[in-house]
């Protein structure tokens, strides 16, 4: 069972994590960058990769552990379609790009073991419809 060893710690860098995605969204709309499939597509990653971080950090089940499963190998590839892509376009951009993924690192550990390592979060409570 992974129930984290630092809860406060885990929620912590869940805000922090959040914070630095809408700030940096947010800059990335007021330069007037245009919304393009693919950013779109981005944030809807980013999105679920928030979502399991939030979820492992509070310890409550937002949908089921099959689905958040299949979303952590969604994770994966799209990361690595994602790096694939900036490695073609230069190495300094890889280079960059892989120093920004070691800050997302715990949020990938906690998609993990979300989904994997948690099954206490999906356990049915006492009051809680099934």
């Amino acid at each position: 069972m992974a129930v984290p060893r630092f809860p406060r710690a885990w929620i912590a860098y869940a805000a922090l994590l959040t914070a630095a995605v809408v700030i940096g969204e947010f800059g990335n709309i007021l330069r007037g960058e245009p919304v393009t499939w693919l950013m779109a597509a981005n944030w809807v990653v980013t999105l679920a990769l928030l979502t399991a971080t939030w979820g492992y950090a509070m310890q409550r089940a937002i949908g089921n552990a099959a689905y958040w499963r299949r979303v952590f190998w969604i994770l994966l590839v799209a990361t690595a379609l994602m790096l694939a892509r900036v490695a073609a376009a230069s190495t300094t951009a890889l280079v960059l790009v892989l120093g920004f993924m070691v800050a997302l690192l715990p949020a990938y550990v906690a998609a993990f073991r979300y989904g994997f390592r948690s099954p206490h979060v999906w356990l049915p409570h006492p009051g809680q419809s099934s």
